[in-house]
């Protein structure tokens, strides 16, 4: 039991880490030219609504995106709850002094007045660093939060550049001009990593629509699926030859069969989180439930989850088949949200004291 379950979660592991670009190094850059790029020159009004799938949310992510995730968090904010998972994120006293600095320094709260963010990557990221990335916000200070990026890239020796490109113009760090950005109106940022930015600005400007994800009749309707209705949602075409490796390992068998994924995530009384996986064999999908029940029944018995008290919210996880599709889904009320949500704040305040029971520092 407890080697199958570790082999599942390696499985697991195994395809979101091949998904993911390897830019840890970069996230600092990306995060301030996110919150300092989206600054207002001209139509400062709120842009009309996209047309198109999803309200166009995949327009601008080039024609090779294969898995998106996205953020709304308009919806997230509107959650009965929200109150609770803001004090969550902001209860480190240095993440909310470091929060409290940045918005005096620029005039923008990020908790508050981000609306949604969508993320796409290419099959392989990793090679070249292709990311796009969309941040629509409520309002931004142009010249307070350029004042803010340029002062914290000088003190490391660095500086923000600017380049035209077509009718825009691209940002970057003088260091990494891989990772760049420009704004497309009042109130909405596009960053590329990989080239992708100039991409992006080239689709903003009129390009033909065949350049972009928004083409894709397979990523559209899968991206469908996993918004519908959900604040937070992400949808992966499995890359052919990750499930190639994949089949080479007899751990990760039943993830070599996986084709395509989706999860969403929502926010309402309570939480509702389905996640679904498209496999090449029915049978894949009925040994998948088989697992799931193990390993929720083997969880139970798990004294950490015992003394965590999170045993009556595993009744909430139900899996099943659905042809070829394996849907896995879990169902919190309000009552165990909270519980849980202040369970979690208990915990990670005993992991900073690194005093948290059966875990070590």
């Amino acid at each position: 039991m407890a080697q199958d379950y570790c082999a599942n979660r390696a499985a697991i592991a195994s395809v979101a880490s091949a998904l993911e670009m390897r830019a840890a190094p970069r996230l600092p850059s990306l995060l301030i030219l996110a919150v300092a790029l989206a600054s207002c020159r001209g139509a400062c009004g709120r842009s009309d609504k996209a047309a198109g799938p999803l309200d166009g949310r995949l327009a601008l992510l080039p024609i090779d995106t294969r898995s998106v995730v996205a953020f709304d968090f308009d919806q997230v904010r509107a959650a009965p709850f929200a109150a609770k998972l803001s004090a969550l994120a902001a209860s480190n006293p240095d993440d909310e002094k470091r929060l409290a600095a940045f918005r005096e320094r620029t005039g923008l709260d990020p908790v508050r007045q981000i609306d949604g963010i969508v993320v796409g990557f290419p099959e392989e990221a990793r090679l070249h660093g292709e990311l796009g990335v969309v941040v629509r916000a409520e309002r931004f200070d142009e010249s307070r939060l350029v004042a803010y990026v340029r002062d914290t890239l000088q003190k490391d020796g660095d500086d923000l550049v600017a380049k035209p490109h077509g009718r825009r113009t691209l940002w970057a760090a003088r260091k990494d001009p891989s990772l760049a950005g420009f704004f497309l109106d009042g109130r909405t940022l596009v960053i590329g990593g990989g080239g992708w930015a100039a991409r992006m600005a080239d689709l903003a400007d009129g390009a033909p629509a065949s350049g972009s994800a928004e083409t894709n009749l397979e990523l559209v309707q899968l991206c469908e699926r996993a918004a519908a209705g959900h604040a937070i949602w992400a949808a992966a075409i499995v890359p052919v030859e990750l499930r190639r490796q994949l089949q080479q390992d007899p751990r990760f068998e039943s993830a070599a069969s996986v084709t395509r994924m989706a999860l969403g995530i929502g926010l309402g009384t309570g939480l509702e989180a389905t996640f679904t996986a498209d496999l090449a064999d029915p049978s894949e999908a009925k040994v998948l439930v088989a697992k799931v029940s193990e390993t929720v029944q083997g969880a139970k018995r798990d004294p950490r989850v015992l003394m965590l008290g999170l045993g009556p919210e595993l009744d909430g996880i139900t899996s099943r088949v659905e042809g070829t599709t394996f849907a896995l889904k879990v169902s919190l009320g309000e009552a165990q949200v909270n519980d849980l949500l202040t369970r979690v704040s208990g915990f990670l305040n005993l992991m900073r004291q690194g005093r948290a029971p059966g875990f070590g520092h």
